[in-house]
């Protein structure tokens, strides 16, 4: 027998701060049946309960040698040495290259399933989730469903994968015994880095829910820390002060045309910065409905609402007349050039603030084409603009002058990669460090702390189709940025180690 030895190293990060970003709990629990039909589903019996085969493992995070668990002591992680050993062959012939099963019963009065389980993944093979009628079987259209089909390519950290039984999905596992299974199928292929662990695996026959946090003592409304927040009442969309317990709610400005976004604090807690979207020409508006574009003001107003001023406003530009009509010397729509500010953020002085401008084309019929987006620096109330970034959007500057932001290059060939950026401000002339090389995070927002800081992300979760797909909350610590969370946990670094789990297969590690 072959002997294997992996070591990885992973440190998890330790966090605890109070701030206004809500962490997911823990797996969701159901005011209805919350019993979980999956034995030993965070593997704490060392694989009691489970059939695998393909060199499916455990890891344990009391010894030495690979990566780290999600909670408790054990794991499980596929994809390593993927070859189908002990596999099972299908009736079509093809023999799975690694399978995680358990057999279990979905009560006949279920009112909804849920299936979640929490993974951490790396580059290398797609990864199929059945609820299926047996090891030779994965074909949803017989018996069973296809929960969704996710790649191992994923960003760091442990994230939750969760899908909820409804309805024809329902009606085809209600009643039935069947397999709950995570597979990586033959005809997938496998990289030499592919690994995927799974820890915490629930099957309810409920539909599961996250419950919420408990309010953060430090966010419990005392009046020292006001939000705020925009509301939309109908087409309106109003900017209210209010307690950050939600209470005590203020009307403090209604915009330029009742169309304010993206509400800023300045650090001294003084000012608030607006988006106030209205349209150009400003404030004269044309007196022709079709020759108003969309555009964009920067509004600066007092805490308490009062001495509301626009700062800065985007000058768009008409195009063809709308409806177009080709005609002779005048074939082709000339398209709109539409500016936009998309997100403002004060600097650390109090003094100036950072804007993304977005840029694109716009035709009669409302198609867009290209599109540019930079970061800007204003300086209230001179009007002037000076570039921080370009081909950047969504800036987060902390106290200490490091700007975060989102890379937005449309251009051919590229010049920055997808993904979260850092920009030294400090420095001369200011530096940009690539931080996180994954587009599926993004709108990074720095913590209080100035060290950790947070970004949305686009899942798999139940699977690679986009319109399937669901957001979290990742947690980054700067200077660790290999360990992200999706909820709050504390968990000593360690190493752990792949090992065999019994009666299941005979590899020695």
């Amino acid at each position: 027998m072959v002997r294997i030895v992996r070591r990885i190293m992973l440190f998890v990060c330790v966090f605890g701060f109070a701030g206004s970003v809500v962490i997911a709990s823990p797996p969701p629990q159901s005011p209805m049946s919350t019993a979980n039909l999956i034995q030993n589903g965070g593997f704490e019996q060392e694989g009691e309960g489970w059939e695998l085969c393909g060199n499916v493992a455990l890891v344990d995070a009391q010894a030495a040698g690979a990566e780290f668990v999600y909670s408790g002591r054990y794991a499980v992680v596929m994809g390593v040495d993927a070859d189908g050993s002990n596999c099972p062959q299908l009736p079509n012939l093809p023999t799975p290259k690694q399978i995680l099963s358990q057999q279990i019963t979905i009560p006949a009065n279920a009112g909804a399933v849920t299936v979640s389980f929490w993974f951490r993944a790396a580059e290398g093979t797609e990864v199929d989730v059945f609820l299926a009628n047996s090891f030779y079987q994965f074909d949803p259209n017989l018996i069973g469903v296809k929960l969704g089909t996710f790649s191992t390519d994923q960003p760091p950290g442990w994230q939750l994968y969760r899908t909820v039984l409804q309805g024809e999905r329902l009606e085809q596992v209600r009643g039935r015994t069947l397999r709950f299974s995570i597979v990586i199928q033959e005809r997938t292929a496998v990289g030499s880095n592919a690994e995927l662990l799974i820890d915490n695996v629930q099957v309810i026959a409920a539909d599961g829910r996250t419950a919420a946090s408990p309010l953060p003592p430090a966010l419990r409304g005392d009046g020292s820390r006001p939000l705020a927040v925009i509301r939309a009442e109908g087409q309106n969309r109003w900017l209210y002060r209010m307690d950050t317990d939600g209470t005590n709610a203020q009307l403090i400005y209604r915009g330029l045309l009742s169309n304010v976004r993206y509400p800023a604090w300045s650090h001294d807690g003084q000012r608030i910065a607006v988006v106030d979207n209205n349209t150009w020409p400003w404030p004269e508006r044309d007196p022709d409905p079709q020759n108003n574009l969309l555009a964009s003001a920067v509004t600066v107003i007092n805490a308490d609402g009062s001495g509301a001023r626009q700062v800065y406003q985007t000058q768009s530009r008409k195009g063809s007349r709308c409806p177009f009509i080709p005609g002779p010397g005048n074939p082709t729509e000339t398209p709109s050039l539409i500016l936009k500010v998309s997100s403002v953020q004060w600097l650390p002085d109090n003094n100036r603030i950072a804007l993304t401008l977005l840029g694109y084309a716009e035709f009669c019929n409302g198609r867009w084409r290209g599109g540019t987006a930079d970061i800007l620096s204003l300086t209230p109330p001179s009007l002037v603009t000076s570039p921080l970034a370009q081909r950047a959007t969504a800036p987060s500057i902390n106290r200490n002058g490091k700007m975060l932001f989102d890379g937005f290059d449309l251009s051919s060939p590229r010049n920055r990669a997808d993904g979260v950026w850092e920009l030294d401000l400090g420095a001369q002339p200011p530096s940009e460090t690539p931080l996180i090389a994954y587009g599926a995070d993004r709108s990074p927002a720095w913590a209080p702390d100035g060290r950790r800081f947070a970004v949305v992300r686009l899942t798999t979760s139940p699977s690679a189709d986009v319109s399937e797909r669901t957001f979290a909350i990742m947690l980054y610590d700067r200077q660790n940025l290999d360990n992200p969370r999706s909820r709050t946990q504390r968990q000593q670094s360690q190493l752990v180690a792949r090992r065999r789990i019994p009666g299941i297969y005979t590899r020695t590690v």
